[in-house]
């Protein structure tokens, strides 16, 4: 084959290919301006001035709560309730054995028998020497000394009365009642044991009103008052909470002020429960979008930011805590910046928005 055959075959070829190329191409994309725009829901974003917060630990514990003792010494019987027992208010919850006080008594009921006795005759001789004396047939020594033991006899009867009226009321702290009512928290002592005064028997709690303690440091204390609401925080969960009391005094070996803060009642937190108190100590200003803005692509979160021309552009963020309205973001959005909070499913890079909401943040 001549060389100038060759050469025509080859061009031939060429432009077979180049034009099998050129029909396989896509056509060119549309520019953003001529898509159709996506219908979703956007926000501007503004700066808020937040709380920071410090937190201590604390418990739970009811705000009524006693160690029961006797005011005598003796065995205690009658002693049937069990820990976390109810009880109600004036229930006999145990006695202790009224030997010594019954033989008080019946020692002071003997001792007003004989000063009664004895104040009779004092009474009878007042009242036949005050006669002789008015008659001046005894002299004034002897009527004093007469008015003497007569008044000696009045006070020993006096004081006979006096000590059975104590016997009576030791008495009646054999029986010991409960003063309110609630649960049994704890036994210290059996049947059989023996009290003393000061020595707690039962410990009772009630656990209709619960309250939480915590110590906090001075720069703290003066951050709080009474009746501010705080957050008490347990085990994912979030209680508000007020500021019931606040020690001034702080504790010799801690340095901490004791704070008391009332819990509302449907708390679910029980007594005993360990908890954290936030505390405010400053404001700073930050960022927040709603939780519905934030995406997360392979990992990587981010929010859908509406340009001026109202294109969406993918823009990678770091967020920080949840916050009243939304979340905190720490990096990646600025004050004033239109974002996406709806549906995102539908929103790609590059998109125009077409907003089906405005508002701010």
């Amino acid at each position: 084959m001549s060389a100038w055959k060759r050469v025509a075959l080859l061009f031939t070829w060429v432009m077979s290919m180049a034009s099998l190329a050129a029909c396989s191409e896509s056509p060119p994309a549309a520019p953003p301006s001529t898509r159709s725009a996506v219908q979703a829901p956007v926000t501007r974003t503004e700066s808020r001035s937040l709380a920071t917060f410090a937190q201590v630990p604390g418990t739970v514990t009811a705000r009524r709560q006693v160690q029961l003792s006797s005011r005598l010494s003796g065995y205690i019987r009658n002693l049937s309730a069990r820990d976390g027992q109810a009880v109600e208010a004036g229930q006999l919850l145990f006695e202790v054995d009224p030997a010594d006080v019954l033989g008080q008594l019946r020692q002071a009921q003997a001792g007003l028998s004989e000063a009664e006795s004895v104040l009779t005759e004092a009474r009878s001789n007042y009242e036949r020497f005050g006669a002789l004396y008015a008659q001046r047939a005894i002299p004034e020594k002897q009527w004093d000394q007469v008015k003497s033991g007569y008044a000696t006899a009045r006070a020993r009867a006096a004081a006979a009365r006096a000590a059975i009226a104590i016997a009576r009321s030791q008495w009646r702290y054999a029986r010991v009642t409960a003063p309110f009512s609630g649960i049994v928290t704890r036994k210290f002592m059996q049947n059989g044991d023996l009290a003393s005064p000061g020595r707690p028997v039962l410990a009772l709690a009630d656990l209709s009103g619960l309250e939480v303690q915590c110590s906090v440091s001075s720069v703290l204390y003066r951050r709080l008052h009474i009746g501010q609401r705080v957050a008490v925080l347990s085990e994912g969960r979030r209680v508000s909470a007020t500021v019931l009391d606040l020690v001034g005094a702080a504790d010799a070996m801690t340095h901490g002020h004791l704070v008391k803060l009332d819990l509302a009642a449907g708390s679910a937190l029980q007594a005993g429960d360990y908890v954290r108190v936030e505390i405010p100590v400053a404001r700073r200003p930050v960022i927040v979008v709603p939780a519905a803005a934030l995406l997360d692509r392979a990992g990587i979160p981010g929010v859908f930011v509406v340009d001026a021309q109202g294109i969406a552009h993918y823009r990678m963020v770091r967020a920080g805590q949840s916050v009243p309205g939304g979340v905190e973001i720490l990096a990646g959005l600025g004050a004033g910046e239109t974002v996406v909070v709806g549906n995102l499913g539908a929103v790609n890079n590059g998109d125009r928005i077409a907003p089906s909401r405005l508002a701010h943040g």
